[in-house]
């Protein structure tokens, strides 16, 4: 039996998120990280080798390649809104069914939330390959979300279910940081060590001579004549700005995005919205990002379309949102609009964007570029 294989065939069955769950463990993900720190020593350019401080450039790699395990803060726990859900009691013994197949019975999800410091990719690894321990949970930004399903819950067993899947990722977790902690403790030696040999040999090498006289050095050429012109050419545009960056996902465009669009630039507002801005041949990264940096508040319209898997832009375009807020650039960059979608679903993939005070779709158009204009007015 294939450790790895059956464990990814048991989560096959389900929906539930699982961590610790990945065919590749955390001694695979040290070694493909240590191949990349050495592919980038000996592609840093030699000029950088050479002009730049050993320390800082040992800093800088070390800072990049050190692997940072998760710490869990138990005491910053907090419960998330309960929900409604089906559950299968096909295989409970007490039951009597003439046929297979799941029989759904509606049942109530618990869920806690469990911050943490670190890096939440390493909640994917196992510590070994053989009997590595996979947790019923999900990564949701920094936070751990743990859920506990029954059909009548009862808040005890709940606690002490919650307080022994904490206890074995913790577990795991400090596993996984015996494995990383040899990286962690040799990685400046090893880079330190090849820059200062890399530098070392440059130095030696550059003025090496073979006795032949030196090529005299090749003369600078004149510069061109300047060409005269009739009238001076115009400075570059500065890049407009905008009352609001519109940001939604294309499958919402038609029902909410393109009438609030409309609606709202009826009122004289300065909105960026892509069909509106983006040309032929236009870098739709650099103008999204041109229009984040230059736009006074982000109307993000949350839909299930807005969270799918894949949504790339989406995500990017909240990114960047979120930072104008966290670095204190903007004490509020985000007016949340929902848009066929509940507070419990949206704290599902955020519990930050949950608690905001949001605009819906329900509402109706008028109703929310009134509720966006009396923001504008405060600013």
């Amino acid at each position: 039996m294939i450790p790895g294989k059956n464990r990814r065939t048991q989560m096959a069955r389900s929906q539930n998120a699982y961590l610790f769950s990945s065919e590749a463990t955390i001694s695979d993900v040290v070694e493909h990280v240590r191949r990349q720190l050495l592919d980038e020593l000996e592609h840093i350019d030699s000029s950088k080798v050479l002009a730049t401080n050993i320390d800082d450039l040992v800093n800088k790699l070390v800072d990049e390649y050190r692997l940072k395990v998760p710490v869990i803060k138990r005491d910053a726990t907090h419960q998330l809104p309960n929900e409604e859900v089906d559950i299968d009691v096909s295989c409970d013994p007490n039951r009597i069914f003439m046929d297979r197949g799941p029989h759904y019975v509606k049942g109530t999800a618990l869920r806690i939330g469990v911050p943490f410091e670190g890096d939440p990719n390493l909640f994917k690894y196992p510590s070994s390959s053989f009997g590595g321990l996979v947790v019923e949970a999900e990564v949701v930004e920094d936070t751990v979300v743990l859920t506990y399903r029954a059909e009548h819950p009862d808040a005890a067993v709940a606690k002490r279910d919650f307080d022994a899947r904490l206890g074995q990722i913790e577990n795991t977790l400090n596993f996984l940081r015996g494995k990383t902690e040899e990286w962690n403790t040799q990685l400046p030696d090893v880079v330190r060590r090849r820059i200062t040999e890399r530098r070392t040999k440059l130095e030696r090498d550059k003025d090496m001579s073979l006795g032949y006289p030196m090529a005299p050095p090749k003369p600078k050429p004149s510069p061109p004549a300047p060409v005269p012109s009739p009238a001076r050419r115009p400075a570059k545009a500065e890049e407009p700005h905008y009352d609001l960056f519109l940001s939604h996902a294309s499958e919402d465009k038609a029902a909410i995005a393109r009438p609030l669009y409309e609606a709202l630039t009826a009122k004289g507002v300065t909105v960026w919205f892509d069909e509106a801005v983006l040309e032929m041949g236009d870098s739709l990264r650099r103008k999204i990002d041109a229009g984040l940096a230059h736009c006074t508040y982000g109307v993000v319209i949350l839909s299930p379309n807005f969270f799918a898997v894949g949504k790339e832009w989406t995500q990017r375009e909240l990114d960047g949102l979120v930072t104008r807020e966290t670095t204190g650039s903007h004490e509020k960059a985000i007016l949340p609009i929902w848009h066929d979608i509940t507070k419990d679903e949206i704290a599902a993939r955020s519990p930050t964007l949950a608690d905001r005070v949001a605009g819906r779709s329900t509402d109706g158009v008028p109703a929310l570029v009134d509720q966006i204009l009396r923001v504008l007015k405060r600013k």
